[in-house]
């Protein structure tokens, strides 16, 4: 009962005029926050397939958040059948009063290392989403549940409804490479332990699903290795090619940008290694150059290289002025899983841009042709320069890489591959009952 009186409190009407829901399938997304407004690539991500998938299908989103946490509940309301919402776990155990409120994150990380358990793949566990679950699929005829990341894992989802898990990274993968390149050794070994344990938990949970979702053939191609018998498809991330255009803003050469948020360790890594081991060969050649970090949530590492060559512009209400402005744009990750929407829309809008391998995974692009890989510091500072130098190269490598994105990362075409699978996984279910 206590469950069923959180989840009517965590319910959002439905505003007077919004926009009805598709009559197709009854699809419940269980997330770990709301999508909107999408102010990263996971969030871009799920918010961009719901609401494709709301044109033609009946919507419900379960994910932890309240009234007051500035996230669009309402505009989602409009677009979505059902909004549902718990308290986070953080918010929970302060109500509680329960000691781990207390605790700092390193302080539970470090409580994390006598658990079996991972601590990544367990920080999002409440009891009270858990109800939220049984609450949803009890009261609802869903046809299919899409559970948002692994991390959302560690619930259980009872009923008779596939169970899609869309892996936006490989996480024990991505734990893995994180750990590779941190530069404390207390960091190094916390998260190689930490990613053996979530590769455990992982492929569990992918031996528990009905289906697996992947953002690349990469990331796919490590599930089939573990679970061949669990299907899988890839559905590809996008980009809003008629909001991320060619823009008309005038170009500053010196400008170097990196769009990303900065509490998400794969970017720190890479701003700080750009800014620590290649902007310095960059800025021998270009006294001027600048390194322009556009992101919220930059740590006191960050923050303390901002100055003469570094800038960091905290949250922005838009980063495009700050693309369109770019005379190179950089993603120089070192560590990640899936695709980097970041890069998509720097391709978008037609801006040249350099890569290491890492950063460009999963996207069918062709150094050389779309833009230019580097992985060394010396490598991609000559990368860097070359496009400063050279405006006809600069003009040809973003006019091949708005092309690419125009022909095959559009949102419409990721989503109908979801609906294909949604069917697919449907349609096997139903012949074997």
């Amino acid at each position: 009962m206590q469950a069923e009186t959180r989840l009517t409190a965590g319910r959002r009407p439905v505003p007077e005029g919004a926009v009805p829901a598709g009559s197709g399938r009854r699809i419940l997304l269980v997330c770990p926050q709301a999508p909107s407004p999408p102010d990263g690539g996971f969030d871009l991500r799920v918010y961009h397939l719901a609401c494709q998938l709301a044109e033609r299908h009946r919507v419900t989103l379960l994910a932890y958040g309240s009234p007051d946490d500035r996230r669009d509940w309402d505009g989602l309301a409009r677009t979505l059948e059902g909004v549902h919402w718990v308290p986070p776990p953080a918010e929970r155990a302060a109500r509680d009063r329960r000691r781990l409120a207390s605790l700092s994150r390193r302080a539970r990380q470090l409580a994390s290392l006598v658990r079996r358990s991972s601590f990544h793949l367990n920080v999002l566990r409440s009891d009270a989403m858990q109800a939220a679950i049984d609450g949803l699929v009890s009261t609802a005829a869903f046809d299919v549940i899409q559970v948002e990341s692994s991390g959302m894992m560690c619930f259980e989802y009872r009923g008779d409804a596939p169970v899609v898990l869309d892996e936006h990274n490989i996480e024990y993968d991505l734990l893995r490479k994180v750990a590779d390149v941190e530069r404390s050794p207390l960091r190094r070994l916390f998260g190689r332990l930490d990613a053996a344990k979530a590769l455990r938990e992982e492929r569990r949970a992918w031996t528990t699903v009905d289906g697996c979702v992947t953002t690349s053939a990469v990331d796919e191609a490590v599930i089939r290795r573990t679970c061949p018998s669990v299907p899988t498809t890839v559905v590809p991330n996008a980009v809003d090619t008629d909001h991320f255009t060619p823009g008309t803003l005038p170009v500053d050469e010196e400008s170097v940008v990196f769009v990303g948020r900065l509490d998400y360790r794969p970017n720190v890594d890479a701003v700080t290694w750009f800014a620590l081991d290649v902007l310095p060969r960059v800025r021998r050649v270009r006294p001027s150059a600048v390194l322009t970090v556009v992101g919220d949530g930059a740590p006191p590492s960050l923050q303390r290289l901002a100055g003469p060559g570094v800038v960091l512009t905290g949250r922005v209400e838009d980063v495009r002025p700050f693309v369109q402005r770019a005379g190179v744009v950089v993603a120089p990750l070192r560590a990640g899983g899936g695709t980097r929407l970041k890069v998509l829309e720097a391709l978008a809008m037609a801006k040249p841009l350099v890569s290491t391998t890492v950063g460009a995974e999963g996207i069918a692009v062709v150094g050389g042709t779309h833009l230019l890989l580097a992985d060394d510091p010396a490598e991609m500072a000559d990368r860097v320069l070359s496009l400063m130098a050279d405006r006809a190269l600069r003009e040809r490598i973003g006019a091949a890489g708005r092309a690419l994105v125009v022909e095959r990362y559009g949102w419409t075409s990721a989503a109908a591959r979801l609906e294909a699978f949604h069917g697919e996984l449907l349609a096997g279910a139903v012949a074997r009952g």
